[in-house]
């Protein structure tokens, strides 16, 4: 991973293609990006949008696009294309005017950092402690200890990750173990500790503000992270002034901004195809199924059915987009759904913010301007639902 790149991560003047005009302000709006998107990331009335490349010696970029302006601002990230070191943007999250990615770089040896970027300066900034972790190190002689960070979120003013560190204990009297302690019985494990909330706070530092017990696996268990992050309690969502963390379990927490516990909604284990936080409602797609969670007591009041393989994306104003074969906006209130465009191949995933409905794709793997983020203002979501 490139640390150089801090100095000169200037920001231009435009980053991407000119949005499509529209006619009138509740018409949809296009916005054509040079490299193809990777990643999106909304929140009030922008987007943050995560671009990638092939080009020998360019950089991933991250364009911000408010539908209401003109140009779209960009900023060159250190994930640069050189084979040697494979650095990527892993994880994407907009909060307010600040911009934050999870960066993975360093060859072999992969290190993790959250970065973070403010609108209107020149420069970025590392926010986050170093994880790392090999890709050739996966056995059970050389297991750890690995420290790990991800699950990045964004929403108004707060900003959240996890960290947490992986290692394998093994009985008394045998080698090869990465754990301080032994693990108490006559097989391996790995135990996944130092699980920590962080907050990035204004001066540009992340600090922690709740954690979690350690949990286990079998050492049978053993995979690349790259496959697994393991048994963590996990950020799932945020809105602007709480944060859901599913734990190991797979109930979910509630927490204030500032790491209070307020509740715990006891959601059953299954299968989960994205969660979302906005005021009084929380939701998942457990089973196949949309479930409505009530904040304020924790017990589940509504249950929706999907079409297979449903998968959910946001939610603002008691209405939440998820896709299927299309995209979807669902009206929680009376389930009325409304479609959008049909799924294509490269979609990249799609976001409702308090300006409107977000979905993104790439038109084509090649050629002028590849990536595609669509704009459908909130008024004229909520005139299609009638």
């Amino acid at each position: 991973m490139k640390v150089s790149w801090l100095a000169i991560a200037a920001l231009l003047a435009v980053g991407s293609l000119p949005a499509a005009a529209s006619p009138s302000t509740g018409a949809s709006r296009v916005l054509r990006t040079k490299q193809p998107v990777r990643l999106i990331a909304a929140d009030g009335s922008r987007i943050a949008v995560a671009t990638t490349t092939k080009k020998a010696g360019d950089c991933d970029r991250i364009v911000v696009w408010s539908p209401s302006q003109k140009t779209s601002p960009y900023f060159k990230t250190g994930a640069c294309n050189d084979s040697s070191t494979g650095d990527d943007i892993q994880e994407l999250a907009l909060a307010g005017k600040r911009v934050l990615w999870l960066e993975t770089g360093g060859g072999i040896w992969r290190e993790l950092g959250v970065y973070r970027h403010t609108l209107g300066t020149k420069t970025a900034e590392s926010v986050s402690p170093t994880g790392t972790y090999p890709l050739d190190g996966y056995e059970e002689d050389d297991y750890g200890p690995f420290n790990f960070i991800g699950n990045l979120f964004g929403a108004g003013n707060l900003v959240v990750f996890n960290s947490w560190t992986a290692c394998m204990e093994i009985p008394v009297a045998e080698s090869g173990a990465t754990c301080p302690q032994s693990a108490p019985g006559n097989e391996p494990v790995i135990v996944y500790s130092d699980q920590k909330l962080l907050k990035v706070v204004n001066n540009g530092t992340s600090v922690e503000i709740a954690s979690a017990p350690n949990t286990q696996t079998p050492g049978s268990t053993l995979m690349s992270p790259d496959s697994t992050t393991g048994p963590v309690a996990a950020v799932v969502a945020v809105d602007a002034n709480r944060i859901a963390v599913q734990n190991p379990d797979d109930s979910v927490t509630i927490y204030s901004a500032n790491g209070t516990a307020l509740r715990s909604i006891p959601v059953p284990s299954g299968t989960f195809s994205g969660f979302a936080l906005q005021g009084s409602q929380f939701v998942t797609i457990r089973n196949g199924r949309l479930e409505l969670y009530s904040v304020s007591s924790g017990k589940r009041v509504k249950t929706i059915s999907l079409p297979g393989g449903s998968q959910l994306y946001g939610l603002q104003k008691g209405l939440a987009v998820y896709i299927d074969y299309r995209v979807r906006v669902l009206r929680l209130s009376d389930r009325k759904v409304v479609s959008f465009a049909p799924l294509r191949s490269d979609f990249v995933g799609a976001q409702i913010a308090a300006s409107g409905l977000y979905y993104a794709y790439n038109n084509g793997p090649s050629g002028h301007a590849p990536g595609r983020v669509v704009f459908v203002p909130l008024a004229s979501v909520l005139k299609k639902l009638g």
